[in-house]
């Protein structure tokens, strides 16, 4: 694991958790898997703070445990890669919103901060907090329909329960269970509403990132078709999605073949008179040759069957997002030598200068400059000696896909933990004034809630001086335009874990 993959988990840790879970997260990042008494003689921390610290990492699975050579011991390791996912949640609230509605939101919501909570809990929690709030008018019928709707689509899955076993001081272990959506009582419900301290039930519930993840996957590859084509490519690209889901495994890299019988059939049903449907043998053609490699023909009989190349979409996907850092760092010249690099696949110095018609200083300056920063390799090839003459060594730049890739991450890891430490210092620096802000809020909801005169609210609002609403607008536009770099950062990321998901 690289040094900046360490201060971006080390920075994270700091934001959602405090100082305390960062140092303990750090040393298990910096020397692996440890067991509690380590932990302590290294970070010089309580053993009772060290211990709290890791329940809270796995309660949020942001760590593992597993017996060490001594039975009775476990050694604990950082998860990484679910530490990034902290600052993905927005997404995951935006998408389940989009597609479920202000209740899904609600009980994801919840469900991410409380990291795992058995069904009841997390209905009466929820039913509960928003009981008196007029706006939302939930009800317990509401909550218990989208949970289940929910538990049924995938978002949220039982959590692992421990595995028996004989002896009673071993370590334990995990173990994933088979998810059974549970039958709700909605007046059992309503009743511990009163009585929340009384839930007995111990079946607890956790959010499954890797379903919200093939949906962005999915969202990506229709966006993708829809810029290149049209957008009744990206609703046909949609409907093949769909099909993979139900055939294939869920990141296969090349799904089951779909006939094209079953895609008209469905085309029917979800688009009737469109114009996919009445095309829609001219927009399988152009899918398959135009439509980037993300789709594939196998065989002819019946119309043909297309199968979803997942592995070649995610390779294409990097390159662009390749292109565009290339373009943002060294400016469109260089993207533009990197892209006729990648089109010829080996390639000689002096035709790089000629096909991509730049002056010979700049195009050199740009090749080296690419080469320095591993975007691109050069392979030494040794020519054939013509007769009485000496063997000529010519060298031939190409593009490692797999080590561009890997360079790219470890800019986006640099980028993000600035990012991050950027927007640690912008709200260090107005603490006051956004505390101060946050409890005008507060008390400005709660009036609302009650249906408190007006003039009463103004009254609140104006405790912030114009000066204070000045300063607080210039640093929330800071922090806005800092939160959004982390997303688009968090989706290139994403791209680029999709890649490396396959074996190359």
């Amino acid at each position: 694991m690289s040094h900046q993959l360490g201060r971006v988990v080390s920075e994270i840790l700091q934001r959602y958790f405090g100082e305390i879970v960062q140092q303990v997260g750090k040393d298990l990042f910096s020397f692996g898997s440890r067991p509690v008494a380590m932990i302590v003689k290294s970070t010089g921390l309580p053993r009772n703070q060290v211990i709290e610290s890791l329940r809270t990492l796995i309660k949020f699975n942001l760590a593992t445990f597993e017996p060490s050579n001594n039975e009775v011991i476990a050694d604990y390791k950082l998860v990484p890669e679910n530490v990034l996912l902290l600052i993905r949640y927005p997404r995951y609230l935006l998408q389940i919103k989009t597609k479920y509605g202000s209740e899904a939101e609600l009980l994801v919501e919840e469900l991410l901060q409380q990291a795992k909570c058995s069904s009841t809990l997390l209905l009466v929690t929820i039913a509960n907090k928003y009981k008196n709030d007029k706006e939302k008018n939930l009800t317990m019928v509401q909550l218990k329909d989208t949970f289940i709707s929910l538990a049924t689509a995938g978002y949220i899955q039982q959590s692992p329960v421990e595995e028996t076993k004989e002896g009673a001081n071993e370590v334990p272990t995990l173990v994933p269970v088979a998810t059974i959506v549970p039958d709700l009582d909605t007046r059992a419900l309503i009743q511990a509403m009163a009585k929340p301290e009384e839930i007995t039930d111990k079946i607890y519930w956790e959010v499954n990132y890797d379903r919200f993840h093939q949906d962005f996957r999915d969202e990506i590859m229709i966006k993708a078709i829809s810029r290149r084509i049209d957008d009744h490519a990206g609703e046909l690209m949609r409907l093949l999605l769909q099909q993979m889901c139900l055939t294939s495994p869920a990141w296969a890299a090349v799904s089951t073949p779909t006939p094209a019988v079953d895609l008209k059939h469905s085309c029917r049903r979800t688009a009737a008179d469109s114009l996919l449907t009445l095309h829609l043998d001219h927009y399988l053609k152009v899918l398959e040759e135009n439509g980037a490699g993300f789709v594939e023909r196998t065989g002819d009989a019946g119309g043909g069957r297309l199968a979803v190349r997942g592995a070649r979409a995610a390779a294409r996907l990097v390159a662009a997002a390749l292109e565009h850092a290339v373009t943002e760092r060294l400016g469109s010249n260089a993207a533009r030598i990197l892209r006729l690099i990648m089109s010829k696949k080996y390639i000689e110095e002096d035709d790089i200068q000629k096909y991509a018609m730049l002056p010979n200083k700049e195009c050199k300056q740009l090749t080296y400059k690419l080469l320095e920063e591993h975007f691109i390799s050069v392979q030494p090839m040794r020519k054939a000696a013509s007769a009485g003459g000496l063997a000529k060594t010519i060298y031939l730049y190409h593009v490692k896909l797999h080590e561009a890739a890997h360079t790219c991450k470890e800019m986006c890891y640099r980028s993000l933990h600035n990012v991050l430490r950027r927007s640690r210092t912008e709200r260090a620096a107005a603490s006051r004034l956004l505390d101060k802000q946050r409890r005008v809020r507060s008390i400005v909801h709660g009036m609302r809630v009650r249906g408190e005169p007006q003039q009463n609210i103004t009254d609140v609002e104006e405790t912030l001086t114009p000066p204070e609403l000045a300063v607080l607008a210039s640093v929330e536009k800071r922090i806005k335009q800092l939160s959004t770099a982390e997303l688009e950062l968090d989706k290139t990321l994403f791209i680029l874990n999709w890649y490396f998901m396959y074996p190359h």
